[in-house]
């Protein structure tokens, strides 16, 4: 083997080499963006729901029974739960967050759209998204098989 082929071989591993360690790097950092924002989300919904009206927090979630009378403090705290789901929504739609953490918060998101609370709200609120017409689709949609699925447990 001549100088001048040692050195070729040697400038190509460098090369893969670099090349590896440019993937490994961009993979981890890329894992540690998708858990700062798995935090970022956590904090935010937890500042949320504790911002819903007391009288209402157990209640977002059930499924039978009747909410708690409408006010504007709820109306705010049910806008700012949207909001968060709205931006987690656009996140996982645009590829930013990763699928397995889209489906763990998407089962919460569903339990809770398909509540009364939650209903009736979003009968007032769906406008704010006028301008995200694909988020009020896929409300409208999970809301939608919550009744074919609340239907069918009924047996009507």
């Amino acid at each position: 083997m001549t100088w001048e082929t040692a050195i070729n071989v040697a400038t190509l591993l460098s090369a893969l080499a670099a090349a590896i360690g440019v993937i490994v790097s961009f993979l981890s950092f890329r894992k540690q963006m998708h858990a700062r924002l798995f935090l970022h989300f956590t904090d935010r919904y937890e500042k949320v729901i504790s911002e819903f009206p007391s009288d209402a927090r157990g209640k977002r979630m059930l499924i039978d029974g009747e909410p708690p009378e409408p006010s504007e403090e709820l109306n705010c705290a049910v806008l700012r739960y949207l909001n968060l789901c709205s931006e987690e929504f656009y996140l996982h739609d645009r590829g930013y967050l990763p699928t397995r953490i889209w489906n763990i918060w998407r089962k919460g998101l569903e339990a809770t759209v398909c509540s009364p609370l939650l209903r009736r709200e979003w009968k007032t609120l769906r406008q704010e998204y006028d301008p995200y017409p694909e988020f009020q689709r896929f409300i409208d949609g999970v809301q939608n098989i919550g009744d074919w699925r609340n239907s069918s447990k009924s047996g009507g």
